[in-house]
């Protein structure tokens, strides 16, 4: 029998999220000796479930959804940490691309559509409760070689350690950060 993974199953419902940390006692320390906490985000979207049109109808509480790139966000059901994730585009893409993770893009031969994507899309339609989307903005940095502009993106590294300092604290990763 294979190994069920986050790749073929999903969560079907609110008590699957009952072992994941609740978003108002996400805390961390970080290496200067201060913490981060949930407060350090910003609540900038929600997501209602339309399993009719398999994705989730967005309210935005905050216009930098649309316009700021490399963030840090957090997906919240029920009170319960989803996922800890990043971004280099806006969170508005970040959530386009969640939403290519329908079925019948997933049944598709050869199908390329990340199986994070299917999972976190389908298992908040299978839940049925709005997706909270909490930003942490990371300061942008820019610079110039040789006539060149540039912005590092350094939200891949910030998010690899949040994940590593979360797992340290709590002994476990989000359910949506468990992927294969």
């Amino acid at each position: 029998m294979p190994r069920e993974t986050i790749s073929v199953t999903h969560l079907t419902n609110i008590n699957d999220l009952k072992n994941e940390l609740n978003w108002k006692d996400f805390k961390i320390k970080t290496p200067n000796n201060s913490f981060l906490t949930y407060k350090n985000f910003e609540l900038v979207a929600v997501g209602y479930p339309n399993q009719e049109q398999e994705r989730w109808d967005m309210v935005i509480k905050d216009t930098r959804y649309n316009t700021q790139e490399d963030l840090i966000y957090a997906l919240v059901v029920a009170g319960k940490l989803l996922k800890i994730g990043k971004s280099i585009t806006t969170m508005k893409k970040r959530i386009q691309s969640y939403h290519c993770g329908k079925q019948a893009y997933r049944e598709k031969p050869n199908a390329t559509n990340s199986a994070t994507n299917w999972f976190i899309l389908q298992s908040v339609l299978s839940i049925a409760m709005p997706v909270e989307i909490y930003v942490l903005y990371i300061p942008q940095t820019e610079g110039e070689f040789m006539g060149w502009k540039y912005h590092n993106r350094i939200s891949k590294e910030i998010e690899g350690k949040i994940i590593k300092a979360f797992a340290d604290q709590y002994h476990f990763k989000p359910i949506g950060n468990k992927q294969n």
